[in-house]
């Protein structure tokens, strides 16, 4: 019976000792450290709980009015140390892409003035023994602009919370599965403006991804939707499915606009929004594409 009692004491005190842990990281470490929170694509309810407790746990917070509206449930009453995306894409109240020549390279010289000096200042919360919590959208690995300021800290000061991100949400929205996936061999996720120049004239990594069955998770792709697809049409069939999935994760405001390679690029021309919507192209948009892809290999192993 002693043993018992001293057991259960022994196992008490140690619990104390892990919830407080807990409860105070940033004293148990010695120092604060720099958490990047991803939030998933909409608010809360595409957000992990792992994200949602860490946000209850900081001592300071990083976010966007939007994000502090959104998470105010679990901000309370931190204090917000400003907004980490101001200055980034905007100079003078104009955003980056309608700036002249001289004003864009004013930007690009003031966008790193003031990120040095927010690091500056976080560096100084985290030696105070602060959390620093900053809020990024969707999945922050993954086209995550707090990059901008987690490569300025020591890899042992950085905390990321993985997030769920639209591309997540898009293919749920679409309900299909994009591989496995007829005969198509990856999945590639980036940004036009990765495959070619700006003005899309270098078209020698499309023509080498039109060689293969591929599966297209494109971002940012919307801006000039007729440039892009007069590229894609000479390196994919004409009626390759396309669909862009506006505002994935969002309940109210989620819709999905479907088209193929031959006029997608004209839909997409009369759309207003250019820029909270995600393109996909291939294959998997039609039929059923997990079965296809089973019977596929099936036929090659007999």
């Amino acid at each position: 019976m002693k043993q018992k009692t001293q057991l259960f004491f022994l196992i008490a005190i140690a619990v104390v000792f892990t919830v407080g842990l807990w409860s105070s990281q940033a004293a148990a470490w010695g120092r604060g450290h720099f958490y990047v929170i991803g939030t998933g694509p909409a608010g809360p309810k595409t957000a992990t709980l792992q994200a949602l407790n860490t946000i209850k746990r900081m001592d300071v917070i990083l976010a966007s009015d939007k994000h502090v509206k959104l998470f105010q449930e679990y901000i309370g009453n931190k204090s917000i140390l400003f907004d980490p995306w101001t200055g980034f894409w905007d100079y003078k109240g104009k955003s980056y892409r309608e700036l002249s020549k001289e004003q864009t390279a004013k930007f690009r010289v003031e966008r790193f003035r003031i990120r040095d000096a927010r690091v500056e200042k976080i560096k100084e919360l985290l030696a105070q023994g602060k959390d620093v919590g900053l809020l990024d959208s969707g999945n922050p690995c993954l086209f995550g602009p707090s990059h901008w300021y987690v490569e300025h800290f020591d890899l042992g000061d950085v905390v990321i919370i993985p997030g769920m991100g639209c591309d997540a949400a898009a293919m749920a929205a679409l309900g299909k599965s994009t591989i496995p996936s007829h005969d198509t061999r990856f999945v590639m996720q980036t940004a036009p403006f990765f495959l070619t120049d700006r003005d899309m004239e270098d078209r020698q990594i499309l023509k080498d991804l039109g060689k293969y069955a591929t599966t297209m998770v494109l971002y940012m792709a919307l801006s000039e939707p007729k440039k892009l697809f007069t590229a894609l049409g000479e390196v994919l069939p004409s009626d390759t499915p396309c669909a862009v999935v506006y505002w994935a994760g969002y309940p109210d405001r989620q819709r999905i606009l479907r088209g193929t390679v031959a006029d997608m690029g004209d839909k997409l021309s009369k759309e207003k929004e250019k820029f909270m919507g995600l393109l996909l192209i291939g294959r998997f948009l039609e039929g059923k594409p997990y079965e296809a892809a089973m019977k596929r290999v099936q036929s090659k192993a007999q």
